[in-house]
């Protein structure tokens, strides 16, 4: 007899692997908790570690701020701004260009700014990290900041090219007869007017010379005049007469010679100037062209300046020119175009230009360092930025403006350039306020505490 056996119930492939994830889903509920948790691990070990590395960027930055506090303390020592250049450049490896332009800026108040600024920052850093508040974002603090209030004024465009001063006339005395000195009149420094008498050599041999010439001129006169009586009562021939006249003009001759070495045993000033040197004393015995005295005119000076060939038509345009002298805290005189050339110097292929400055008090020392300023263009109304202050987004030249607490961020376009400020020409408008100060540290829409603000970058 046939055993009967139970049916088996037959289950659905799709019932046996639902069965199979119902009893697997716990191990992967604890896998992926595993992993969230491991996520967040690692992120806030990463966020750990990126504030430990931001804080020691910061303290280098820290110490390169204390670094430049140096220098700029260096730079109030500096002589004038040659020497100043050189700290620039022996300290900070700058080249001449890169200097000048730094020394346009206030650099004083910026790497102040600066350090306060890091001190802050690395503050607030050590406290996250002390805190261990690391676990979740928090919102970057406002950054302090200072503002520039825009209002229309005069800009130019210019050339600043350097120069030499020198005196309008320098003259170089020499002795014109041989003799010894037997008086000298000025020292140096002496103020002398055309004509003065500068030295006088011993005057005797020139006095029994200028006699024994006048002699021998009156004798051969007494003679002519012997001669030509003779002659008209024809006791004496054409040629003798003719003979007699042409030795009563060389003793002439001799005696204008000899007046002539006379009167240059007194030696005078060609010019109207100051002794600038003197050569000789007295007792000393001179030869011909041996050197006796530096005349100068100094009431009137020439700047030389150097024109490069892309400028010459903006000098040919002007007459009228600012001549800066740094020696003199930077004072500005005017000055006249006096000389163009015509043709470039062969070896610096640069145009000779020279100016004349009126030098009444003779504050101008001839050899002092000047630089000419000559106006391109110029406009009067206009709104002007720090250059430093124009940041690159994007190849788009942009400024941070203040707007209800935030940075907002401007795109401009800028025109002629003066100094270190620079003319917008769109994008801003008057009372909009630039951030001059802290804007490399900002991002738009950020929020920003303004700690100061200017009406004049020269307030910094």
């Amino acid at each position: 007899m046939a055993h009967e056996y139970p049916e088996k119930k037959v289950e659905s492939r799709s019932r046996i692997w639902l069965r199979r994830l119902w009893g697997a889903l716990p191990i992967l509920v604890l896998i992926a908790v595993i992993m969230v948790l491991a996520s967040m691990i690692k992120s806030k070990t990463d966020r750990l570690d990126a504030a430990k590395k931001g804080l020691q960027s910061l303290q280098g930055m820290q110490r390169a701020a204390a670094e430049m506090d140096r220098v700029v303390a260096a730079l109030k020592g500096a002589d004038d701004q040659n020497h100043a250049v050189e700290i620039l450049s022996d300290e900070l490896d700058f080249t001449e260009d890169q200097a000048k332009a730094v020394l346009h800026m206030p650099l004083s108040s910026l790497v102040r700014f600066e350090r306060d600024r890091l001190a802050g920052q690395i503050d607030y850093v050590e406290k996250q990290i002390a805190a261990k508040k690391l676990d979740m974002p928090h919102a970057p603090p406002d950054v302090n900041v200072v503002t520039l209030a825009l209002a229309p004024a005069g800009i130019s465009d210019r050339i600043n090219l350097p120069g030499v001063v020198e005196p309008w006339i320098k003259y170089n005395v020499v002795a014109e007869v041989r003799g010894q000195v037997t008086d000298k009149r000025v020292e140096k420094g002496a103020h002398v007017r055309e004509g003065d008498i500068i030295v006088v050599l011993d005057t005797r041999d020139y006095e029994i010379a200028l006699d024994a010439a006048r002699a021998s001129f009156n004798t051969a006169l007494a003679s002519k005049r012997r001669i030509e009586k003779l002659y008209q009562e024809q006791l004496a021939s054409r040629s003798q007469l003719d003979d007699i006249t042409a030795q009563v003009e060389r003793f002439k001759a001799e005696v204008d010679s000899a007046e002539l070495n006379l009167s240059r045993c007194t030696i005078r000033s060609p010019i109207s100037g100051v002794i600038n040197n003197i050569h000789i004393d007295r007792g000393q015995y001179l030869n011909f062209a041996d050197p006796v005295a530096e005349v100068m005119q100094t009431d009137r000076l020439k700047v030389n300046v150097g024109i490069p060939e892309s400028d010459v038509a903006a000098v040919r345009a002007v007459d009228d020119f600012e001549v800066r002298i740094d020696a003199l805290n930077g004072r500005v005189f005017n000055a006249r175009k006096y000389f163009l050339a015509r043709a470039s110097d062969p070896k610096a292929r640069l145009y000779a230009l020279e100016v004349e400055i009126d030098n009444p008090e003779e504050e101008i020392l001839p050899d002092m360092f000047a630089r000419v300023e000559i106006v391109k263009s110029e406009v009067h109304d206009a709104l002007a930025v720090p250059l430093y202050a124009i940041i690159s987004i994007n190849d788009a030249q942009t400024v941070y403006v203040l707007s209800d607490g935030a940075a907002r961020a401007r795109t401009i376009s800028t025109g002629i350039q003066e100094g270190w400020m620079m003319q917008v020409t769109e994008g801003l408008a008057p009372g909009d306020q630039v951030i001059v100060v802290g804007h490399r540290r900002v991002s738009d829409g950020q929020r920003v505490n303004v700690v100061r603000t200017v009406d004049d970058m020269a307030d910094l």
